[in-house]
């Protein structure tokens, strides 16, 4: 508790500690004081970091939107074949001049299906021992086949099968999986490559990841692509769903 002391003029009261002189005293407002500015000034230290630090994030942020938006063809698409699709649809491309040979042993060009011609081409790409999704695609081809006939569209509409497994899928071999799938040779073909340097051109045109699955398989995606009328690969489908592809070949066409 402070002390009384009697001054000149009346008592006065001392709430300082005893002994404690009046310098001392100003010097520890002044202290306080400085306390109070270097409290102040931490705190727009503190809001400044965080403004930083709110637009560091949102610019980020934009980076990403931005990022996002390129690699979904501007939203359009979620999944890898997805983005295939639509960068198809706005960009068809046009077929190099690969070495092909087919499942008689005769040689041809992919650049062939390339030329504008009356008849578009719907293409699959296999290897002939796949027990997954290859099947899938030889069953959907077989279909497109039966379906192209049924509404006499051979005029129209052809079918391509290419192997990317040129180092198994001979000529032989090709010619025995067409036969098995019934197909016929007038409006659907086999091939592969006749060089195995060009296959990394081929599955890159057509977007196939190929690895080597270390049973003597590979895993691999796929679809099913469209050759235009214009020669240009244009459109990509789900292998599962042929009857939309060409319902939507069909509607490109007008009926």
């Amino acid at each position: 508790m402070g002390q009384w002391q009697r001054g000149g003029r009346g008592r006065q009261c001392n709430s300082d500690a005893p002994g404690q002189r009046p310098p001392e005293r100003a010097l520890a407002r002044r202290q306080g004081t400085a306390g109070i500015h270097r409290g102040a000034g931490g705190k727009q230290v503190v809001n400044g970091t965080i403004l930083r630090t709110c637009v560091a994030t949102l610019l980020v942020a934009a980076a990403a939107l931005a990022a996002f938006y390129w690699v979904t063809a501007g939203f359009s698409a979620v999944s890898a074949d997805g983005v295939r699709r639509a960068h198809l649809a706005q960009a068809p491309r046009a077929l190099p001049d690969l070495a092909l040979i087919d499942q008689r042993g005769e040689p041809l060009a992919l650049s062939d299906y390339g030329a504008p011609r009356q008849k578009a081409t719907f293409v699959a790409l296999v290897y002939v021992q796949c027990q997954t999704v290859c099947r899938t695609s030889a069953s959907g081809q077989a279909w497109l086949q039966h379906a192209i006939r049924a509404r006499g569209l051979q005029e129209r509409v052809q079918l391509l099968t290419l192997s990317f497994d040129p180092r198994n899928d001979s000529p032989a071999v090709l010619d025995a999986y067409a036969r098995k799938l019934g197909a016929d040779s007038a409006l659907w073909k086999f091939a592969t490559v006749r060089d195995a340097a060009d296959l990394p051109a081929l599955l890159g045109l057509f977007d196939i990841v190929v690895l080597p699955d270390g049973l003597g398989g590979y895993s691999h995606n796929a679809a099913l692509f469209l050759v235009d009328g214009n020669g240009r690969l244009a459109r990509a489908y789900d292998i599962d769903r042929p009857d939309l592809a060409l319902a939507d070949f069909l509607q490109q066409q007008g009926g």
